[in-house]
């Protein structure tokens, strides 16, 4: 596989300077040639980002979640959170309706994760205790830190 483009070096998570690149990655974490360890923050926020700007937040959520099952049980990882995936995909939603509309896709995939990359957004809303427990891991919790009224579904078609 050395000479697989999705396992070279230049498979880039993050600084993005074409959609093609976006494109790249998000094929690479969906065929499961991604390596875990080169699956980062940066890579989770570019593929949900890509997925947002693919459909629906319904689609993107529901794309997000099985790309990310699928990937974890083909690296035999267990290390999938239904609250954190959905706080992220709900979070990037609103930012993408909100903000950010008019720039392109790999434009506004950098913006925002420079931005709103880091733990910052999660741990203001949530505490590490309730982050560990096996509810918050198996399904979505609502925050017991700070409410954040645009988490709430969006209305929006299947």
């Amino acid at each position: 596989m050395a000479d697989n483009p999705v396992n070279s070096p230049e498979l880039k998570t993050r600084e993005f300077s074409s959609d093609a690149e976006v494109e790249r990655l998000v094929f690479g974490f969906e065929s499961a040639t991604i390596s875990p360890s080169h699956f980062d923050h940066s890579a989770h926020l570019a593929t949900a980002l890509y997925y947002l700007e693919e459909g629906s937040f319904a689609q993107a959520l529901d794309r997000m979640r099985s790309a990310l099952r699928r990937f974890t049980a083909h690296h035999g990882v267990d290390v999938y959170h239904e609250t954190i995936t959905t706080f992220w995909v709900r979070l990037l939603h609103h930012l993408t309706e909100n903000e950010y509309r008019a720039v392109p896709l790999w434009r506004r995939i950098n913006l925002i994760t420079t931005r709103w990359g880091g733990a910052e957004p999660l741990e203001a809303h949530y505490s590490r205790e309730l982050l560990r427990s096996q509810r918050a891991r198996q399904e979505w919790v609502e925050p017991d830190l700070l409410p954040m009224p645009f988490l709430s579904p969006p209305k929006c078609k299947i």
